[in-house]
């Protein structure tokens, strides 16, 4: 009976992690990480808060008409490095200080095919072309300029520190700033997660490729997703880490605050109109996804850390782990302190579980009797249901529940996986290292030194493990449950190999002390 369960547990829980990572994997396709394309020639790259002369115009380009597309404009700050497309203002890419891009760009393949096309820009000004960009220092950063004959002028305010930027936009025309423009294709938006968009405890989400491209059902009728409903309270994903063979963790977002006015949406994307004396304001976060950075920008911001299915358990589980590492400046350590923690509240629950264990070994002479007494009717289900029926009348009678060891298990899974979407969604475990070799918690380890640990942990916690039923079966899920968890843990974050490991360390020490000192009770037959 227990040896089935047994088996029934592990059948579903590895349907459960197979379906999660096939849901995961729908929701949030991962992409292809392209190489960077080369640089345009006529870049212009300036450190603030130094002032550098306008862009002359082309003497072979008529006043009124904008410079050629490829002409960009770049300033780097402290953290960011910031790219503008000249001809309408719009910032085509903004690169955090360790190389990080927040956009793909255009790229082909070692065959020149293309691979990827230039994510088309946020803000800007739609219908509106410039000639000039200069910028001006300020006592707390520098603004970019843009103007043009027509006297449109859209400027960018940036600080040296922090990643709130201003952005104001002036004109007569009544034309209207570009908040986030909508790809044209799935090919411009390859890299990128989600589109968003927020009210006070609200957020709104669709993948860029929901959006762009047929869903995977779309043979039974499924439709593209619409963008989010506009909003004053807006953004989308951002991030592509370098080296990665594919994206599917945003640790970066491009998040707009048009407060108090409303953005409108079209097949355009978002885009704000000026107020009746052509005058606009609006405020740009180019940043990580950190919980303090997010809230001094704007409260609602913070829901744009997707912490997946069990977001709320997920969410619980890091204000935890944070505020451990306020007294640990190492993550690694603090993920170890986080498990000892959590494995001394589930202690009641896993002891629970191995007493009921040993209590079913001693249940075990007396189901190979009653197994003795059926067998001479063979397979005759009516003779089996009668065995079954005898079995748990004994179990009653001696106050037994054989299902009570399968209690912490259930409770287990919605811990690794809230723990698991943590591992891959918070800035903060980004880059984290722990010791010697694990420079990235929030990556796989490079030598599959914790998974292997991992796997060997858990063999050793099945060997001490009482358990009942045919010994060719528990000598198969001896050796079977370690090898595959070995194996789907090779690709899991280190910090999560960090945290099984550590859990069952504990808990094989827990149940070898247990198993020590049990004193198995009589069964009444």
């Amino acid at each position: 009976m227990k040896n089935r369960n047994l088996v029934i547990f592990v059948v579903l829980s590895m349907g459960l992690l197979l379906g999660y990572s096939f849901l995961v994997g729908k929701l949030y396709p991962p992409t292809n990480v392209t190489t960077t394309a080369t640089k345009a020639a006529g870049t212009l790259t300036s450190t603030a808060p130094a002032q550098v002369p306008p862009v002359a115009v082309n003497p072979a380009v008529a006043p009124g008409v904008a410079p050629p597309s490829a002409a960009t404009h770049s300033v780097k700050t402290t953290q960011l490095t910031l790219t503008w497309r000249i001809e309408d203002g719009a910032l085509v890419q903004a690169t955090w200080l360790d190389g990080t891009r927040f956009f793909n760009e255009a790229a082909k393949n070692e065959k020149g095919e293309e691979t990827s096309r230039a994510f088309p820009g946020i803000g800007g000004v739609l219908n509106t072309k410039f000639q000039a960009v200069t910028e001006e220092p300020t006592p707390t950063g520098i603004k970019v300029h843009f103007q043009n004959a027509d006297g449109d002028h859209l400027v960018y305010a940036i600080p040296n520190k922090g990643f709130d930027i201003e952005v104001g936009w002036t004109t007569r025309r009544g034309t209207h700033l570009d908040l986030i423009h909508r790809p044209a294709n799935i090919q411009e938006a390859q890299s990128l997660g989600r589109v968003f968009t927020l009210k006070d405890k609200e957020i709104t989400a669709v993948a860029w490729a929901d959006v762009l491209k047929d869903p995977f059902f779309s043979f039974l009728g499924f439709k593209r997703k619409e963008m989010p409903p506009a909003a004053s309270l807006l953004g989308m994903d951002a991030g592509i880490e370098k080296g990665a063979s594919a994206q599917r963790t945003h640790y970066f977002a491009a998040l707009w605050d048009a407060s108090p006015h409303v953005s409108e949406r079209d097949e355009r994307g978002y885009h704000l109109a000026p107020d009746k004396n052509g005058n606009l304001t609006a405020r740009l976060y180019l940043g990580p996804k950190e919980t303090s950075q997010l809230a001094a920008f704007g409260a609602p911001f913070t829901q744009v850390v997707d912490f997946g299915f069990f977001g709320a358990v997920a969410k619980v589980f890091f204000l935890v782990l944070y505020w451990i590492h306020r007294f640990v400046p190492n993550w690694g350590w603090a993920i170890i302190l986080f498990t000892l923690l959590l494995r001394l509240l589930l202690w009641p629950l896993n002891t629970k579980s191995t007493m009921n264990m040993l209590r079913m070994k001693d249940f075990e002479p007396h189901q190979k009797a009653l197994q003795a007494k059926y067998e001479k009717f063979g397979g005759d289900m009516t003779k089996k249901a009668e065995m079954q029926k005898e079995l748990m009348a004994l179990y009653k009678k001696n106050n037994h529940n054989p299902m009570g060891g399968c209690l912490p298990a259930i409770v287990q899974m919605p811990v690794f996986f809230a723990l698991w979407s943590m591992l891959n969604a918070v800035y903060e475990l980004r880059h984290a290292p722990w010791l010697g070799w694990i420079k990235d918690l929030s990556a796989q380890d490079p030598h599959y030194v914790l998974p292997v640990l991992l796997g060997v942990s858990m063999l050793a916690q099945q060997a001490v493990t009482p358990a009942v039923g045919d010994p060719a079966q528990r000598k198969m899920m001896l050796f079977l449950m370690p090898a595959m968890m070995t194996f789907f843990f090779i690709s899991m974050p280190s910090g999560l190999c960090l945290y099984y490991f550590v859990f069952n360390i504990v808990g094989l020490a827990q149940t070898w002390w247990l198993r020590r000192n049990y004193v198995g009770e009589e069964i009444t037959a």
